[in-house]
């Protein structure tokens, strides 16, 4: 079986978009953010990435990793199962996944495309009338880069 996207494997910066099932406002759920904010600090440790921005949205995730491209598809496997299966048992969400099939990468080429992807990021939750300003919401990196605030996922600011 071939990769969906094979020239993405010498990729080293990726902006990622994962949605839930059926769009499902799972982040609604008392403590989802947080299994999410622990599995994600786990496999970037785990897989040896930088996290440099980040957004939890109600229905879906966005972050922007430095991560050897070869090893993206497991790491993404990886944090998605786990979600899943702490969905499952902890927060009574039952079998039958949470996840989308699939998930979105774009691989980031210079500093403007990764500015611009982190102040879409940013600026999420704004857009979609959570918050008046992205610093305010909570699970977003927008706080730590727009009042240098330590947010809840440690993230990498040295890509410059």
């Amino acid at each position: 079986m071939g990769l969906r996207f094979p020239h993405q494997i010498y990729g080293k910066c990726f902006f990622i978009t994962s949605t839930f099932k059926e769009w499902r406002k799972l982040g609604e759920i008392g403590g989802f953010y947080e299994a999410l904010a622990d599995s994600l600090i786990f496999y970037s440790n785990k897989y040896d990435t930088q996290i440099i921005g980040y957004v939890f949205m109600p229905s879906h995730v966005h972050f922007i990793l430095i991560i050897d491209g070869a090893v993206l598809s497991n790491f993404m496997r990886d944090f998605k199962k786990f979600i899943g299966q702490k969905a499952a048992s902890d927060l009574g969400l039952g079998k039958g996944g949470i996840w989308m099939p699939r998930y979105d990468r774009v691989e980031i080429h210079s500093e403007d495309i990764l500015l611009t992807k982190l102040n879409y990021i940013h600026f999420n939750p704004v857009k979609d009338r959570l918050v008046g300003k992205p610093e305010d919401w909570l699970w977003s990196s927008a706080g730590e880069y727009i009042l240098d605030r330590k947010g809840v996922i440690p993230i990498f600011r040295d890509w410059k």
